[in-house]
């Protein structure tokens, strides 16, 4: 039987699809330094010897650290990222038997910075333009779709004069999402109107149109949507039905997640097909897309720390085009574990400077301000802002005097509160350092702060971490770090906005007392293979012990919650998968997956 796949038949693979990951495991102890391994350039003398160096403080068995043969550059590239740092590392940690143990990479003066976005081969290339004329045929086929909708508002326009939103004429210059939008809202229209048509006949008509259009949009999916159960029917049982026409066409959407996983001309083809009968020209224009963004790596590039939180990751697994959501953060579903995956994500951290001494001194500055207090002030620099409900600048605004009233009410630091436009930038200004976080002015650091040992604070704004070398920048983190700040994170490139830890949930989470700077950031942090990196030693933790936040939850509060939850469960705690097996379950799970699908391809020719 040739034509498109049946949603009916896609229930044999509902249990592989959607199967449950198991049980989690039992919770390990808290961070220590036996689950830490330290990366080192071979290359560079001074980066071996900043690597012993915190090893030998921080008591990391020798075995731990893993000098790798590395160019003496910030930036490399995709080949040399997967074939000079990820392969040697998971090499050497499964040599050393240590690869069930360590949950955090340290990164050490030496190694690469940046990682520059992959180049297409030759068949991405092809793929593209495959995917661009798809892209080009749906939104002509839903550009038709607004007139024929257009048709249905003009007979309707005569019982109640309403009009359209949108106008097709500028279709050509719109997004794919707005004409999404738009024809979406313009069925929800028509829908609406028809119910003002008297006119038996009439009524059928465009009734039974308004149905096609809206298969020919949404697919089996968006049918599934508008679905009732009828007067005569048992509602419990059409409901078991409904629901059972959603779980297939979830199905649907994980059989299309794994034929992408694995491409090639014949998974693509596949793909689409699904995409058009489940999810229609919507799933069909989406798809195109997502290989668009894919196979062009547009905002492929990332920080080499970030992308080493997917160490155990195969890049087929991915994509390395945009950002992951960071499944370590407090919010995330399911803690430690991405969607659908059963492989860890390890958290990273950089000890780097403008010269190895300052690199070191991250580690000397951490364990002074751990034996005997840090001291010093709050300075906060906010500017006024209202936030609008939205992850932006209004709520980043917010944090920031949020962070301000928590170290002012639950700490005893003095705290500065700068509330307006200007900021702190006057030589001297803000003298005596404890915590610095605020925003905004475009690499340019102000030279305003004097720190103390321990410090830590970071600097709201895109590309303060383009470089932590060169003598020429004028960013935030590489002009902090030569003045001697002890933790701070920035960006190697734009970043967004929403990519920063919330400053009074990340420094909050320190404040109690209870995590370490890692694990305070990964629970913060949005996102993975993406363009941000941690400076400092990922065990510092200068309030353990003596936390100014107490257990009741004064910390976190998710944007549109109106109550203030509990703290989480720090990484440690959560349990760590060893992720060899992990990934040998992985393999054969989508070996399997990918055996399920090609024979319910093939009983559907």
């Amino acid at each position: 039987m040739t034509g498109s796949p049946s949603i009916a038949a896609i229930t044999v693979l509902s249990l592989l699809i959607l199967a449950s990951i198991g049980t989690a495991p039992p919770a390990s102890a808290a961070l220590a330094p036996d689950h830490i391994a330290i990366l080192a350039n071979q290359n560079s003398p001074d980066s071996v010897a900043v690597a012993h160096h915190y090893a030998e403080k921080r008591g990391v068995p020798v075995e731990h650290v893993i000098q790798l043969d590395l160019p003496a550059k910030e930036t490399i590239s995709r080949q040399v990222y997967e074939q000079e740092l990820v392969r040697p590392i998971r090499r050497a940690l499964i040599a050393r038997r240590i690869a069930p143990k360590v949950r955090v990479l340290v990164a050490t003066y030496g190694i690469p910075l940046r990682v520059r976005a992959p180049i297409p081969t030759q068949d991405q290339q092809r793929w593209l333009k495959d995917a661009a004329e798809r892209q080009r045929f749906a939104e002509a086929y839903l550009t038709r779709i607004e007139e024929w909708l257009s048709r249905i508002a003009a007979v309707n326009a005569r019982l109640g004069g309403i009009h359209l939103t949108g106008n097709p004429a500028d279709t050509a210059s719109a997004t794919s999402e707005a004409l999404l939008t738009r024809v979406s809202e313009g069925i929800r229209a028509a829908a609406r109107r028809l119910q003002q048509v008297r006119d038996h006949e009439q009524h059928e008509q465009w009734t039974k149109e308004l149905s096609r259009i809206t298969a020919l949009v949404g697919g089996v999916a968006a049918v599934v949507q508008h679905l009732h159960a009828s007067p005569t029917s048992d509602p419990g049982r059409a409901r078991q039905e409904i629901e059972k026409l959603q779980h297939q066409i979830g199905t649907a959407r994980g059989m299309i997640e794994i034929l992408l996983q694995t491409p090639s001309d014949d998974t693509r083809q596949r793909a689409y097909r699904l995409a058009k009968e489940v999810f229609g020209l919507t799933g069909m224009l989406r798809l195109a897309n997502v290989e668009l963004e894919t196979f062009s790596f547009m905002n492929g590039d990332a920080s080499v720390d970030s992308e080493l939180s997917l160490l155990w990751w195969d890049t087929n697994s991915y994509r390395l085009a945009g950002r992951l959501p960071n499944p370590l953060h407090y919010q995330a579903a399911a803690p430690g574990i991405a969607q659908g995956s059963s492989i860890p994500i390890l958290m990273v951290s950089r000890l780097d400077a403008p010269t190895p001494r300052l690199a070191r001194e991250l580690v000397d500055q951490a364990l002074e301000a751990e034996q005997r207090g840090l001291t010093g002030t709050v300075y906060v620099d906010a500017r006024g802002m209202t936030p609008d409900g939205q992850l932006g600048y209004g709520a980043y605004d917010q944090s920031l005097r949020d962070l301000a009233s928590l170290a002012r009410h639950h700490s005893p630091y003095p705290v500065v509160l700068e509330d307006t436009e200007r900021r702190f930038s006057n030589p001297g200004e803000a003298p005596d350092v404890a915590v610095y976080v605020g925003w905004y002015r475009l690499r340019a650091y102000e030279d305003a702060f004097t720190f103390m040992p321990g410090a830590l604070g970071y600097h709201i704004a895109s590309g303060e971490a383009v470089s932590l070398h060169n003598p020429n920048e004028t960013g935030w983190c590489k002009n902090a770090l030569e003045r001697g700040i002890t933790a701070t994170l920035g960006s190697t490139g734009e970043p967004y906005v929403d990519a920063f830890p919330l400053p009074s949930e990340f420094v909050g989470l320190l404040l109690t007392g209870r995590y370490s700077l890692v694990e305070a950031y990964f629970l913060t942090t949005r996102y993975v293979s993406w363009r941000m990196v941690l400076i400092g030693d990922p065990l510092y933790n200068p309030w353990r012990g003596k936390g100014v936040v107490g257990e009741k939850g004064t910390v976190l509060q998710p944007l549109r919650g109106k109550e203030q939850i509990g703290l989480p469960r720090a990484p440690s705690e959560q349990g760590f998968r060893d992720p060899v097996l992990a990934r040998q379950a992985a393999g054969k799970r989508r070996e399997a997956a990918l055996a399920q699908i090609d024979y319910f391809f093939k009983v559907q020719r």
